[in-house]
């Protein structure tokens, strides 16, 4: 809406730029040619993960670490009752689950191997997710020239009258055009979006990660605050890499890196 604006205030009034069924050609097509590329469950978390990137995020990696280092505070202090209450009443899934796991007494490699598989598999599913709508944005181009050629193929079955040639090559143009703004400007922000929505969660997962760990290998609460501080200062709306660390580490598509633990 806001680039018809913004066209009609530069070029004038240009209502032919309006058609609802050359839109609507664009659009459906390349929204079915996109689900029909992908399983029905990509599509269905992709849908929940977009409704999620799209809500504002009332937890910060600080509100994070304060419940990590709170878990671990506890783990050193309260009943086996009472600490099973905390966690069940953790939001989280990932960290929830690894804490159950440090209740149930697993050696810190068991939970280290455990959590960074499901991490992996969960930024995997993401991946995947963010596949679609690029996908789409591909698709859109694709299916705005489709019509265009359908629209000629129309002008030339009607060659003998000059007035509809003209109506119907502006028609035939405005699918590519409708091709070219979905993909630019609703397809492609939307996986912009939705792509710095996969960085949170993979510095989230991380901080998750180290957190647990850490727990598991018994350090005390305040060591743990305090090394995990780094993710805190990491700007969400830079992209650039995380610092080294030791151990396990996820980039934003699920991969993992071993890192050598330096000599002491």
């Amino acid at each position: 809406m806001s680039f018809f604006l913004f066209a009609r205030n530069v070029m004038g009034d240009i209502p032919v730029l309006v058609n609802i069924r050359s839109g609507a050609l664009v659009l459906i097509g390349t929204i079915v040619g996109g689900c029909l590329a992908f399983p029905v469950h990509t599509l269905r978390g992709f849908f929940s993960s977009l409704v999620d990137s799209l809500k504002p995020k009332p937890k910060t990696v600080e509100d994070l670490i304060c419940q990590i280092t709170a878990l671990a505070r506890l783990q050193r202090v309260a009943g086996l009752n009472e600490m099973n209450m905390k966690i069940n009443a953790v939001q989280n899934p990932v960290l929830r689950r690894g804490f159950h796991m440090i209740l149930d007494n697993y050696d810190p490699g068991r939970v280290e191997m455990m959590l960074g598989k499901e991490i992996n598999l969960y930024l995997d599913q993401l991946q995947a997710q963010l596949n679609v709508v690029n996908r789409l944005a591909r698709l859109a181009p694709v299916f705005g020239f489709v019509g265009t050629i359908i629209g000629l193929i129309n002008v030339l079955n009607h060659i003998g009258s000059s007035a509809q040639i003209g109506q119907g090559m502006a028609t035939a143009l405005l699918t590519t055009f409708y091709g070219l703004l979905f993909a630019n400007f609703l397809f492609l922000p939307i996986a912009g979006k939705f792509a710095e929505y996969i960085r949170r969660e993979a510095l989230m997962l991380n901080v998750i990660f180290d957190g647990v760990v850490a727990a598991c290998g018994q350090r005390p609460p305040l060591e743990i605050a305090h090394s995990l501080k780094s993710y805190a200062e990491v700007d969400f709306s830079a992209p650039t890499p995380m610092p080294p660390r030791k151990g396990q580490r996820w980039n934003l598509w699920g991969g993992s890196v071993k890192q050598q633990e330096p000599a002491r």
